[in-house]
């Protein structure tokens, strides 16, 4: 799993009990606003990782802090959705625009100085009689070459990208290993849903990210506790892991590499709770273990809220 494990772009649905969301908007705002987030061991509680600076009234992420290096500044339409996000660093700018129909994402593009290097289009379910209407239906992701062979080469750092997008490595390694010879290239990821006890569809059952210029489709498949609450759930900006699509809690997640139609990797997450605190009766975890069957090393989270 990436250090920063975020990837949350937002779903449609909260629960009324825990949000004041309604079904057809993607506003973050549950019961427990994320403050600081440490993921590494509990010995450096001066520094956190991630530090979430909410405006005056508590409400709207303005900035957001990672390592106490980068701060990453948040703008809004005047319907609450985030209209921008901005990295200033000496040497460049780091810009992701939203757009958004009804307070549903549409689309987020990121730029450097201007340029573009990626741009995600969401499609939703349309189809009034299905029960996931509203929910996203596919993502489709356009790369430019040039980016990620900066990247690759140079070793360059770009913080808002890897907080909101996460695994650049993947990307430029199918680049490079693709014969492909396109300065841009596309992929596509696919959801369907969990229905749930009470119907409602606010879980992810499987997404599968597709990559036709290197013929590889990856699935990955989850499970969940249905008693707690994701405290990512509704972030509209991060996208890395998908992490922001679920409402509740996952145990596994199962992930399979398929390339040229032959299986080519297996991959199996848990995610631990057991012993942990929640914040009040809400069941937000204060803290959780990740294990991957890749490392076999479970790596720690912890998160301070609001109050």
């Amino acid at each position: 799993m990436k250090k920063y494990v975020f990837s949350l772009l937002v779903m449609a649905v909260l629960v009324a009990a825990f949000t004041s969301c309604k079904p057809d908007e993607e506003i973050y705002n549950p019961t427990c606003k994320i403050s600081k987030i440490w993921y590494r061991s509990n010995s450096d509680w001066d520094h956190p990782n991630e530090h979430f600076i909410y405006d005056s009234k508590g409400q709207q992420i303005q900035q957001i802090i990672i390592d106490s290096l980068y701060s990453f500044d948040f703008s809004y339409n005047k319907d609450q959705t985030v209209s921008k996000i901005v990295h200033v660093d000496k040497d460049y700018t780091e810009t992701i625009d939203l757009q958004w129909t009804n307070r549903l994402l549409d689309k987020m593009t990121y730029t450097i100085d201007g340029a573009v290097r990626l741009e995600y289009t969401v499609h939703r379910i349309d189809n009034k009689k299905d029960k996931a209407y509203g929910r996203i239906s596919y993502i489709d992701e356009m790369y430019d070459r040039e980016f990620y062979d900066q990247y690759y080469w140079k070793k360059a750092k770009h913080p808002l990208y890897d907080m909101v997008f996460g695994n650049y490595e993947k990307i430029s390694e199918i680049f490079r290993t693709s014969e492909s010879k396109d300065l841009i290239m596309y992929s596509v990821k696919r959801f369907t849903y969990d229905p749930g006890k009470h119907k409602t569809y606010d879980n992810i059952a499987t997404y599968v990210e597709e990559f036709p210029i290197k013929q590889t489709v990856i699935t990955h498949t989850y499970t969940y506790d249905v008693k707690s609450y994701n405290p990512f759930y509704g972030l509209v900006f991060a996208y890395a892991d998908m992490k922001g699509y679920y409402l509740n809690l996952p145990l596994t997640e199962h992930v399979e590499t398929v390339v040229a139609g032959n299986l080519s990797k297996v991959e199996d997450i848990t995610f631990s709770y057991e012993g942990t605190n929640y914040m009040n009766d809400k069941h937000y975890p204060r803290q959780w273990k990740t294990k991957s069957s890749e490392t076999g090393f479970p790596t720690s989270t912890f998160i301070l809220y609001k109050k």
